[in-house]
């Protein structure tokens, strides 16, 4: 059966002399495997490489012979549905977008079911990143709204309490594990959560509580999602901008 469908490419992997391995996360199909044969010789195939770099918004057309996962997919035709030019181009944007596919590869389950609403926020908030202004808040907030879509968003009942717990997942009045953090660290949370993406240039952070920030996102991660695991592209942001 031949399905068209909008896709964000999270990653490609050389495969043998000439072919990639693309993983997309397809609106209509959730994430998919694709090998693409050939791609890296071919300068006339269909498919062209430039269209599998890290968070390019696609269309494509897959048969889908494989409901079960158990194999890769093959792609009949695919084009870009909107073009990314200033995050290629913009080195700040393009360090994001890689710290961004590294965490989604590895918060996407490929044996789940499509999800239209986490698709449309990875797409809306790609599309963001393109035509807005940089804001080197903006990887905090969108990790911070990923966890939205993974069921461990932060519980702002308590948002006046001056402690989060990593652990359970929200505010708290004093410090009563390992997991839970305090000072400037609670506020900057505080005002991620309370700051939509249109606003981050209202919030001023520095370098250092920016990173410290971002340890504190990734441990949340790993409290939360077995097998998380390191962000190896973080060494790249606290190379261009942390």
């Amino acid at each position: 059966m031949l399905i068209e469908t909008n896709a964000v490419v999270l990653s490609s992997l050389k495969y043998g002399d000439s072919s990639l391995i693309a993983r997309c996360y397809c609106k209509k199909l959730g994430l998919k495997s694709f090998l693409l044969k050939g791609i890296l010789s071919s300068k006339k195939g269909a498919l062209k490489k430039s269209l599998f770099q890290p968070l390019n918004i696609i269309s494509l057309i897959t048969q889908v012979k494989n409901e079960n996962h158990e194999r890769l997919e093959f792609i009949k035709e695919a084009k870009v549905y909107f073009p990314l030019v200033e995050i290629p181009s913009d080195i700040k944007k393009n360090a994001i977008t890689i710290f961004l596919s590294e965490v989604l590869t590895k918060v996407i389950s490929e044996d789940g079911a499509p999800n239209n609403s986490l698709y449309h926020f990875i797409e809306k908030y790609v599309i963001h990143l393109e035509v807005k202004e940089f804001s080197p808040l903006f990887h905090l907030k969108f990790v911070l709204e990923l966890t939205n879509h993974l069921g461990f968003y932060p519980n702002q009942l308590n948002l006046k309490e001056d402690f989060f717990d990593l652990e359970n997942g929200c505010f708290c009045c004093s410090c009563t594990s390992k997991y839970v953090i305090e000072g400037e660290s609670v506020n900057a949370l505080k005002k991620l959560l309370g700051t939509n993406f249109e606003d981050l240039a209202q919030i001023t952070l520095s370098n250092t509580l920016r990173s410290k920030v971002l340890s504190i996102l990734i441990d949340y991660f790993n409290l939360h999602l077995q097998g998380f695991g390191k962000i190896k592209s973080v060494d790249i942001l606290h190379e261009i901008f942390l």
